[in-house]
């Protein structure tokens, strides 16, 4: 997370607002907001610069620390995430110590250390507080970077992007960051499997010679400890943290829209659409209208009982919850209100959104409504108070953002003294729904032409899932192209069908694992009508599916379960366990079409909605150039409602004249298992037995 990003509406989010009871007697009128004492700090510097802040808290034999490095954000450029990535390695193991020498003495004194790439969390008992300090101190001074290690955060990063590209809310966050900010701003690049692959082991040793400096520090130490000590220990173990010069950057701000902008990211086989309203705002941390902001806000979209929530979700149904945030930087921050909605109401759902934002700005908010929000914001914030941890946080914050010294101090009073003048005044200045972003993430095909009244030009603008901007009419699908010509030159593509009709059997062998466990994958097939796939865990079998021509069954015996499939499941697992199911659509009276074309992993690619006699649909994409199957999406219910499950082919490669997808991926939800074959046989004569049932 970049570090400049400090949000208001956390208060507003931290807890879940209980409203009071219904009663006629009027509440006597709330005293004055008092003064709050936040508890002693001590702070002092030392010769490297590094400023500390000691919050004595002698109640548990318990001490933390807390390291943040103020810089500022950094374009990363073709090697997005080389920052996230150096702030991981940090933790791999030193010049003194292994990485498996350095997790053993941690865990030895029952001790917490995290890195970032602006700083460390940790945190031990008091007794083993000196080895905390030299663990720490090792591994700030003395980092090892290997590239062994630097593959392992690489591969995992990986996966990560990869369980986030489906993913319709990470897919509405990272548009909305392109679309404010733009790609060539810090908060607007997008990190991609590319951008991973690019950045080096040295781009990681530059970050940390450039950015680990002591000088832009802050050290929040909490616990049983006093200061006398705590600057003796630091004195010694990090006289060797040398300071150096870290630059400040500037960025040039990026505009507001002169009007307000329809944005869309086509996912075709989505059943709702993500929606999110946003704003550029410059509201800074501590300015003189973060309080009314924070209110405002509180009453506008901060939980259940906001004005949104109970218009879309109680009053209209259109959701299970919307909610709206106000986030200050010092740079640019922004305003943002957001939902999920049926793809049916998604238009009238952005009625309701500029309903609400529109009153918010013309009308005064009631004032119970501001008493309410009041008292929320107060009692959160006492809460918090109760943490010693926090008198640290207000302390480093003062300091690295310029505030008052009673800024903290005087905070209830600031929030006493908002007026409903107030909120309705930073509503106006915040909230623009004639200068916004109306971002949906769906299907463009049900919802697009909806949202263009909402354009003054009636225009929209179309982004890829992975950012890039998209030529709708570019896109189009050249004349006379059908779903069946699509599907017949995927058949061509992988061989043809006389020589996939001579694989009288086909047996596929793939290792993958799953929250580091490794799988065995095998897949048979004999003809169309007999199939067995088998999952294995340490040659151990955890799952089995066998269909034997009208019969199949499921089996898991690590769950003791033997389910015998309906006639419907048979029908869907046929489909799902055959190798080539092109083939048998027009036999199992399955429809197609072609809805258009989209970008695959920057590949133009022809989407086919498949549809089965039982309605239920998926979208198979196939490559214009080379007519390869390169990704299959899928909606499954599941108990929390519709499950997106999606697969990803690639390395194909020919055995006996057909191709292969050696590498299949797998995403629901967030699990990403990725298949890689290690033996594909073909012809061996498979024993009628392998699918008995």
């Amino acid at each position: 997370m970049i570090k400049k990003f400090f949000s208001t509406a956390f208060l507003a989010m931290a807890l879940v607002y209980v409203a009071p009871a219904q009663t006629k007697q009027t509440p006597p009128p709330p005293g004055p907001a008092p003064k709050i004492e936040l508890g002693k700090y001590e702070h002092f510097t030392l010769k490297n610069g590094l400023k500390v802040y000691v919050v004595e808290n002698h109640k548990l034999p318990v001490v933390s620390m807390s390291l943040v490095l103020d810089r500022d954000p950094i374009l990363e450029g073709d090697k997005a995430g080389y920052v996230q990535a150096a702030g991981q390695m940090m933790r791999t193991g030193t010049t003194n110590r292994t990485k498996d020498q350095f997790d053993e003495q941690v865990d030895f004194i029952g001790a917490n250390l995290g890195f970032s790439s602006t700083g460390f969390n940790a945190s031990s008992l008091k007794k083993h507080l000196p080895t905390l300090v030299e663990l720490t101190t090792d591994a700030l001074l003395n980092p090892k970077f290997t590239q062994e290690e630097l593959d392992k955060i690489k591969k995992q990063m990986k996966a990560n992007l990869a369980q986030s590209k489906d993913n319709p809310d990470a897919i509405a966050s990272r548009t909305r960051n392109m679309v404010l900010y733009g790609k060539d701003h810090p908060y607007g690049e997008i990190m991609t499997e590319q951008t991973v692959d690019n950045f080096t082991l040295q781009d990681i040793q530059n970050y940390y010679n450039t950015y680990y400096k002591p000088n832009i520090g802050y050290l929040a130490v909490v616990g049983d400890v006093t200061p006398k000590e705590m600057k003796k220990l630091l004195n010694k173990s990090l006289k060797n943290w040398k300071k150096g010069e870290v630059k400040d950057v500037k960025y040039d701000l990026p505009k507001q829209p002169a009007q307000t902008q329809v944005v869309v990211v086509d996912r075709p086989s989505a059943v709702q659409s993500v929606l999110m309203l946003t704003n550029p705002i410059d509201l800074k941390p501590g300015a003189e209208d973060a309080v009314a902001a924070t209110l405002m806000n509180n009453i506008l979209g901060g939980g259940m009982d906001a004005r949104l929530f109970k218009n879309l979700r109680e009053t209209h149904g259109y959701t299970y919850g919307a909610y709206s945030g106000v986030t200050n930087d010092e740079i640019l921050g922004r305003f943002s209100a957001n939902a999920s909605v049926r793809n049916a109401v998604t238009d009238s759902a952005v009625v309701e959104f500029m309903n609400e934002l529109n009153k918010m700005r013309n009308q005064r908010v009631s004032a119970e409504e501001l008493r309410d929000a009041k008292a929320y914001v107060m009692g959160s914030y006492g809460r918090g108070l109760e943490n010693p941890a926090t008198v640290a946080v207000y302390a480093i914050n003062t300091a690295r953002y310029g505030l008052p010294e009673d800024y903290y101090a005087n905070y209830l009073k600031k929030v006493e003294a908002v007026t409903a003048e107030d909120v309705q005044r930073v509503a106006q200045k915040y909230i623009q729904p004639d200068k916004m972003y109306i971002l949906a993430v769906g299907n463009a095909g049900e919802v697009a032409d909806k949202l263009k009244k909402f354009d003054k030009d009636g225009n929209i603008e179309y982004y890829s899932t992975t950012g890039e901007k998209v030529d709708r009419a570019a896109m189009g699908v050249p004349a006379g192209l059908t779903a069946e010509t699509v599907l017949n030159n995927h058949i061509k593509a992988i061989g043809g069908k006389a020589n996939i009709d001579k694989l009288k059997d086909v047996t596929i062998t793939s290792n993958a694992t799953i929250q580091g466990m490794p799988l065995t994958f095998v897949h048979q097939q004999k003809g169309n009508d007999h199939f067995a796939i088998q999952v294995l865990m340490n040659n151990n079998p955890m799952q089995r599916v066998i269909i034997n021509g009208d019969k199949g069954k499921m089996e898991a015996p690590m769950q003791g379960m033997n389910k015998e499939l309906t006639p419907e499941e048979l029908k869907t697992q046929k489909l799902e366990s055959n190798m080539f199911p092109s083939l048998q659509y027009d036999k199992l009276g399955i429809k197609t079409k072609l809805t258009g074309m989209e970008k695959v992993d920057g590949k133009d690619a022809y989407a086919v909605e498949i549809t089965l006699p039982n309605g239920q649909k998926s979208l198979h994409y196939f490559a214009k150039d080379s007519g390869l199957r390169l990704k299959e999406v899928n909606n499954l219910q599941g108990p929390q409602g519709v499950i997106t499950q999606t697969k990803t082919y690639s390395d194909y490669k020919e055995v006996n004249g057909v191709k292969f997808p050696y590498v299949v991926e797998t995403t629901i939800g967030p699990q990403v298992i990725k298949a890689e074959v290690k033996n594909i046989e073909v012809n061996k004569g498979l024993s009628d037995d392998t699918f008995k049932l």
